[in-house]
């Protein structure tokens, strides 16, 4: 019996859709299409895409992170400190998923690779990593 496949990460497919020809893009886009609107709600317009695709966890959520991380890492969490560093860790996979999926829709409507958008708004204020 075959096992499942693993799942990929946000961050590999982001990385992968960067790295398809823009025919292959175009076929990856038209694919997806269909299910982009099946929620009923308007496509989100560019400055909201660009503060999405900007987005991080605010610098003290950041720092608490990694020092909880740090923490975990040793074996050293409370329960408090473990219930913070869950609900950290969760609203960054959020922010980073949402910052993913804008950078594609971004990268989509501007007919330009992943890495192309990214290059371009770092020019513009920031964005580092995916």
């Amino acid at each position: 019996m075959a096992t499942p496949p693993t799942p990929l990460s946000v961050d590999q497919l982001v990385e992968a859709v960067g790295r398809l020809s823009p025919a292959q893009r175009r076929e990856f886009q038209r694919r997806i299409a269909p299910g982009r609107t099946r929620n009923g709600e308007p496509e989100p317009d560019e400055t909201s895409l660009v503060r999405a695709a900007r987005a991080r966890l605010p610098a003290a959520a950041a720092r608490r992170l990694k020092r909880l991380i740090a923490r975990s890492e040793r074996g050293e969490l409370t329960p408090k400190e473990l219930a913070d560093y869950q609900a950290l860790a969760q609203e960054a996979q959020r922010i980073d998923a949402a910052r993913a999926e804008a950078l594609t829709e971004l990268a989509r409507r501007r007919g330009r690779s992943v890495e192309a958008v990214k290059a371009e708004l770092g020019r513009d204020g920031g964005v580092d990593g995916p």
